[in-house]
Order: structure tokens, then C-alpha cells, then sequence
């Protein structure tokens, strides 16, 4: 049996998520993940996740909020260093665009959304991507409006074997930002996969 009040605070923690792993949310929606990590610290799901929304709010208050977009850049898009691949194909077959991809399309053409090639020009199998998509599809079964649960099936079948490869990742870069966001994704981690009874 689904929670209503569960499922309105996990879509907040799949958009926070998604704000953190989409390069253009990086750099247009500063003031949106300040809020919600504000929310998030006050209102969370374990000491853990207060804790990392605290340490993020004052490293961003600190260095301003530009330091989100150049710590995302650092991680994720320059190719040497610490690059962490946020491709979910990537840790399935170290490869881009692989088996994983075509399961998040085949969820994906259960709906009647496409991805948004202005804000996402990663593949669908990208962290960020579904992320959003997982916040999107909470959204259409709280409103009634897909009957299936499709959001499960994305976890079971896309996120959950390859995400604490992701959170350990994050958790022992130099990354101050995401490394606590490592930290917040594995305890949303354990919590999901409690949730939903795997």
C-alpha cells in the first residue's frame, strides 16, 4: 500500500536530486536547491541527511552559488582527475548508451513524455535524467494520472543495482557538495529500497 504523504517526500527528494545531477539545473536553479536543501535540513529522514544539507547550505553560503555549477564541472565533465560517469550504462558495461538506456526508454514509452533535449543533452540512462523522470512519474501516479507503478520499476530495474556504486563513489571524492550529497543518497538509498520492499 502506497503513502500518500511518502510519496509527496520522496518526489521532493528525486527533484532535489535531479537539481544536483542536471548541468543546466546546476547553473539556472541555485536559489531552487538552496531552498530545498533548507527544507530538506529541517524536515528530514534521518540525522545523516540533515547533517549533509546543513554542510551543503554553508559551503554555498560561503563561496556563493556559482560553486554548485564549478564542483558539478570538476566531477562530472572534465575527463581526468577525479571523473565520476554518471552514465547508469557505464557501470552496467562500461560503455555509453548500452542496455540500460533502452530500459529507461522502454519505461519511458509507457508515458506520453519525451526528454527535453534543451535541459537534458545526456542520454536517458544519465543519473540526472532519471532522477527527473523518477520525480515525474511520482507526480503523475499522485495525481492519478498513470495507474502503474512505473516509478518502481525504474528503481528495481535501472537505479537500484547501480546506485551505491554512484553514493560511494560521491562520498570519497574531494567534492565537498557531493560528497554530503553521496551521504544523502545512500540513506534515500536504504529508505527506498525499505519503501518499496525490496
Amino acid at each position: 500500500m502506497q503513502n500518500i504523504q511518502i510519496n509527496q517526500a520522496r518526489l521532493f527528494v528525486y527533484n532535489l536530486l535531479s537539481l544536483f545531477f542536471v548541468e543546466e539545473y546546476t547553473k539556472t536553479k541555485q536559489e531552487e536547491i538552496l531552498k530545498n536543501l533548507e527544507i530538506l535540513s529541517e524536515n528530514s529522514f534521518s540525522p545523516v541527511v540533515e547533517e549533509s544539507a546543513k554542510n551543503i547550505i554553508k559551503i554555498i553560503s560561503q563561496r556563493g552559488k556559482e560553486e554548485i555549477f564549478r564542483q558539478y564541472q570538476d566531477l562530472f565533465l572534465i575527463p581526468f582527475g577525479e571523473f565520476i560517469p554518471l552514465s547508469i550504462s557505464w557501470y552496467h558495461e562500461q560503455r555509453e548508451g548500452g542496455i540500460m538506456q533502452l530500459k529507461v526508454k522502454d519505461i519511458l514509452g509507457k508515458t506520453k513524455i519525451r526528454r527535453d533535449e534543451n535541459s537534458f543533452t545526456a542520454q536517458e540512462d544519465h543519473f540526472g535524467f532519471t532522477f527527473t523522470l523518477s520525480a515525474y512519474l511520482l507526480e503523475k501516479q499522485l495525481n492519478n494520472e498513470i495507474k502503474e507503478d512505473l516509478q518502481k520499476e525504474l528503481f528495481v530495474e535501472v537505479l537500484n543495482p547501480y546506485l551505491d556504486k554512484l553514493f560511494y563513489k560521491l562520498m570519497s571524492t574531494k567534492s565537498d557538495i557531493y560528497s554530503n550529497i553521496g551521504f544523502i543518497l545512500e540513506s534515500f538509498y536504504g529508505f527506498e529500497k525499505g519503501y518499496l520492499e525490496l
